[in-house]
């Protein structure tokens, strides 16, 4: 008798547990990043960078965005150009603090995001800036930017090492 006495109340209590942890793993998984990124795109087609870089700004949305660069996910080298000109000046202080930090990771993305117009050297000074980068920062970037080999981003390359060795 005193066996069960002391087994109903734990089976009481495991019984909700064990229901909650077998919801938690069947819940359907959150949406996935390409996904978010690629709504945002649609967002810009649709109604412009102006307009969704605002709605970004009322949403906390630029975690995707920064998620996408981080990730080298290639639809950030569509995005990044696009919306950066319509950020405020601390979304885009950040967002190139994030394409500095993913340049040794994935260098072909973080180029292709910068600009293609003639302030492409704006850019590249902020993104490719060693300042107040670590030294191992330093030569993995350097590595990195160097095995770039798309003719497309031959030119922003060569300016980046250029920065690097600067």
């Amino acid at each position: 008798m005193r066996f069960l006495r002391a087994l109903v109340p734990m089976l009481s209590a495991c019984v909700p547990v064990g229901m909650c942890l077998f919801a938690l793993q069947h819940a359907p998984p959150p949406p996935m990043q390409p996904e978010r990124t690629a709504h945002i795109l649609n967002m810009v087609a649709h109604d412009g960078a102006a307009q969704t870089a605002q709605a970004l700004s009322r949403q906390k949305g630029w975690a995707d965005v920064q998620h996408a660069v981080t990730s080298g996910q290639p639809d950030a080298a569509r995005l990044v150009p696009v919306l950066l000109p319509s950020a405020d000046s601390h979304t885009t202080r950040t967002l190139y603090k994030t394409m500095q930090a993913a340049l040794p990771k994935h260098p072909a993305v973080v180029l292709a995001a910068t600009k293609q117009s003639t302030s492409i050297q704006a850019d590249l000074q902020a993104v490719c800036s060693p300042i107040g980068m670590s030294h191992t920062w330093r030569q993995q970037a350097r590595q990195a930017v160097a095995h770039v080999h798309d003719v497309h981003l031959s030119d922003r390359a060569q300016r980046c090492l250029n920065r690097l060795d600067g």
